[in-house]
């Protein structure tokens, strides 16, 4: 069960004392305090979703405590699990009473809820950090923000591929490749995107799934996983050459001394792309537009970026020298970025789904 939000101190005044409070307040709300942010005055709680694993670890040993250092009027409370779950959730909770403020999840997920009206704007004079974030990664009306992108390219094995990619169409058109390449299933969210890939790149429409399955049906034999750490096992035992991968997973690899190479297609990079929004039923939106804005400073991208190697939405982020040689892409790359139009993917499918197995099982 979910905490309920703490109720706030009533502080009575006498009249001297609420006047020379006044007063003080709208000095310093006159001048501004420097390091301050908007809305540093809310108080309370707010709930946030969050994924386990090193997510949950970072979130817990290294977010939420610098948050709270410089908002200690607001206490963080994280619900830990899978999108999936939240989704329920809030269907189940109705909403005018969402168990949790801030829903951070991928757009496959957020682009119905939405659409359902679960979200709230965020107020750009609450959250001023949005004028600092890619065009591409701010919501229409800014019913939420892409805080991160994860960009998904190319990976491939730099010892055993003679034929650097430089493109998608390659995949199908470098021999070298045949029978030695690694993409996702259509469980997974880049498994959907491939689909309209496949066809933004062979009809120039993203909708063509006729075509998209002919085309996917042609790379055959291909190993197929649904998980991208899976993804990741398959280059490394090489059993996959040539992958579907996203950029943050390469880094990782590249890190540890695997023989691993990241390319980002001509043609464009899809992503995995944490969607941040409020629910619209929060009784505490003024700290959980406090926690957006905070998420979105530059500061505080920049730990998410040194953490997990995600591109910071924030364009005012500075790549940090040591990450330079290993980042293949950057902020400036952002409007690379391809996008889709989640609602009719989710209402795809279960077409989408029952084709698939029927003619990409390998």
């Amino acid at each position: 069960m979910v905490d309920q939000p703490r109720l706030e101190r009533r502080v009575r005044f006498d009249r001297r004392s609420f006047l020379r409070t006044a007063l003080t307040a709208g000095a310093i709300a006159s001048v501004g305090v420097p390091g301050r942010e908007a809305g540093a005055q809310a108080g309370g709680t707010i709930t946030i979703t969050s994924y386990g694993g090193p997510w949950e670890e970072f979130m817990r040993s290294a977010v939420v405590p610098a948050f709270g250092k410089e908002h200690p009027g607001i206490k963080v409370e994280l619900a830990i699990g899978l999108s999936k779950d939240w989704v329920a959730k809030l269907k189940a909770a109705g909403k005018d009473n969402p168990p949790y403020d801030i829903v951070i999840t991928n757009e496959v997920w957020a682009a119905p809820l939405r659409a359902e009206g679960r979200y709230t704007k965020l107020p750009p004079e609450l959250v001023p950090n949005l004028r600092n974030v890619a065009p591409n990664l701010r919501i229409k009306d800014d019913m939420g923000v892409l805080a991160l992108a994860g960009p998904i390219g190319l990976a491939y094995r730099i010892d055993k591929i003679k034929t650097v990619p430089k493109a998608w169409k390659d995949l199908w058109t470098a021999p070298e490749y045949k029978g030695k390449i690694g993409i996702y299933n259509i469980v997974n969210s880049a498994g959907q995107m491939t689909i309209c890939l496949t066809s933004k790149i062979w009809t120039g429409g993203d909708k063509d799934i006729d075509t998209a399955y002919k085309k996917i049906a042609e790379l055959k034999p291909f190993k197929q996983t649904d998980f991208s750490g899976d993804m990741e096992k398959l280059l490394v035992q090489g059993e996959v050459l040539i992958g579907i991968l996203d950029m943050p997973a390469a880094v990782r690899l590249q890190k540890s001394g695997a023989p691993i190479g990241w390319v980002a297609p001509a043609e464009g990079m899809m992503m995995f792309e944490q969607d941040v929004s409020v629910t619209g039923g929060s009784k505490n939106k003024s700290a959980a537009f406090t926690y957006v804005n905070w998420m979105l400073k530059r500061e505080t991208q920049e730990m998410w970026l040194r953490q997990f190697y995600w591109l910071p939405a924030n364009t005012q982020v500075k790549m940090p020298d040591e990450l330079k040689p290993i980042m293949p892409v950057t902020q400036a790359d952002i409007p690379k970025i391809l996008q889709w139009d989640w609602l009719w993917i989710n209402d795809q499918k279960p077409k989408l789904i029952d084709r698939w197995n029927r003619e990409m099982s390998t």
